[in-house]
């Protein structure tokens, strides 16, 4: 099934003045600051965690794939290594605490965020070291709970990017991590 996956760090609504209504919501893309118009298009952008969510147009969808706010991945082996070319994962939160079957607990002693799995955690501690996800599988290969099967062999980078794509959804949806742009395609700040 197709995949539909938010792209970019929300950066919260812009008011033009204090106690005005947001103007549009600011979302973070490499060194860009694209914007949400209309409740549409936030809501669109939010409800992007894998599959489509029925209550939103398609138009507007298309919209934000066409601006790359939304990503558009196809259920093929083609369509999964170019997406996993052209983005990167970025991890949210900090801190962890460790739980007794291996997981973390991340955020802070104080204020926990989520608890996850070693597999998640793993995603969420290592893939953005790397410049892309395609990368980021390769490297995880038979070097992390990432895709391990328990069997002798480690894990082969194709089957880690099939788990990190499997388990972006959920990890995009408890915003443990966002997508973002290779580092080699982001274009240098401006001043």
């Amino acid at each position: 099934m197709t995949l539909l996956l938010r792209v970019g760090h929300a950066l919260g609504p812009f008011h033009p003045a204090p106690g005005e209504s947001a103007r549009h919501h600011v979302v973070r893309i490499g060194w860009e600051t694209p914007k949400l118009v209309g409740e549409a298009e936030r809501t669109a952008w939010e409800h992007a965690l894998g599959h489509p969510d029925p209550g939103t147009d398609p138009a507007v969808v298309d919209a934000l794939v066409a601006r790359g706010l939304v990503a558009r991945v196809d259920d093929t082996r083609e369509a999964r290594i170019a997406f996993a070319r052209a983005h990167r994962v970025q991890p949210l939160g900090m801190g962890t605490l460790a739980t007794e079957d291996g997981g973390r607990v991340l955020g802070t002693w104080s204020r926990p965020s989520a608890t996850t799995d070693p597999e998640a955690f793993d995603i969420w501690a290592w893939a953005h070291l790397f410049p892309t996800l395609e990368a980021a599988a390769a490297g995880l290969a038979g070097a992390s709970s990432v895709a391990d099967t328990g069997g002798p062999q480690p894990p082969t980078g194709d089957a880690v990017l099939d788990r990190l794509l499997d388990r972006l959804p959920e990890l995009l949806a408890a915003e443990l991590v966002y997508l973002d742009v290779p580092r080699d395609a982001v274009a240098e700040p401006r001043p």
